[in-house]
């Protein structure tokens, strides 16, 4: 093989395999080649850059450290993609990190993109320092043109520390927290809040938004129950678009009525009878005989 030949495939073999410096560990390959996190990374923060597509499969796990040094986000996804399909996601514990923070950059040709299907979970940081104002979100979503769709998965907020550990209590994480941006909701289970500042916010299903309670309820489209609360800024009005589905619907189950009860049993219970008494009266004839 060709000296040039040689050095350009190990270019491109570099190209694509992701680089670590410190505990960030880098996907920045724009190239029209989807890469996959093949490997368990604890204690790292994992950045997906510059148009790189890149999944999540076979059940590794993704766990951001337990410092604000290198970034609080488990994964960050800016100007690329990513597809959750199997694993586990967790933002730095005791800082509050996030699991998964989506964004754009201003002026940028990409937008920032994340799909989660079933099979993953995702977790939010809890808060245990004194200086952490706020337990981690499941999701962020950051910048307008940034999209999160959820066709599956878990997604839990961390929890807030409490008056005995930090002096005060801060506030638990959301599931989905969407600064700007849009979330697209077709399933997954939600064990928090849904809190849009200034997004856009869509719910596929047999789903309701009670405004008054600030609550979405009902089954969304892959069959999983939702009942969270919607959380806006005071004197916010951005209720959420609800893609209503009948469908989707649970069925209702009809009681079984009685044979006696419907028209055809009382034909068969007047039979009865009547042969009942057919029956007593011959006898009576033979036995007075």
């Amino acid at each position: 093989m060709k000296k040039g030949k040689q050095s350009m495939i190990l270019t491109l073999l570099l190209l694509m395999i992701s680089w670590v410096s410190g505990d960030r560990v880098w996907f920045s390959d724009n190239t029209d080649t989807q890469l996959v996190i093949d490997q368990d990374y604890n204690d790292h923060n994992i950045f997906i850059v510059n148009g790189t597509t890149v999944s999540l499969d076979n059940g590794y796990a993704i766990t951001a450290p337990s410092k604000t040094d290198d970034g609080e986000d488990a994964i960050r996804v800016e100007d690329a993609t990513f597809i959750a399909n199997n694993g586990t996601i967790k933002g730095g514990v005791e800082i509050g990190g996030t699991g998964v923070t989506i964004s754009t950059t201003r002026g940028s040709d990409i937008s920032g993109s994340a799909t989660f299907n079933d099979g993953v979970e995702v977790y939010g940081g809890d808060a245990t320092r004194v200086d952490t104002t706020k337990a981690g979100d499941a999701v962020q979503i950051l910048q307008s043109g940034s999209k999160a769709t959820f066709n599956g998965g878990r997604f839990v907020p961390g929890t807030g520390c409490t008056i005995k550990v930090c002096g005060v209590k801060t506030d638990n994480g959301n599931a989905i927290q969407i600064i700007q941006g849009e979330a697209i909701i077709y399933g997954g289970v939600f064990d928090g809040n849904i809190y849009n500042l200034g997004g856009d916010v869509e719910v596929h299903g047999c789903v309701e938004y009670d405004e008054e309670a600030g609550t979405i309820t009902g089954t969304l489209l892959d069959g999983s129950d939702i009942n969270v609360k919607y959380v806006q800024p005071n004197g916010q009005n951005r209720p959420p678009n609800i893609v209503y589905q009948e469908e989707v619907c649970p069925k209702e189950e009809t009681e079984s009525v009685p044979a006696s009860e419907t028209s055809d049993g009382s034909m068969i219970m007047t039979l009865t009878a009547f042969v009942y008494v057919s029956l007593g009266f011959l006898f009576g004839v033979v036995s007075i005989r």
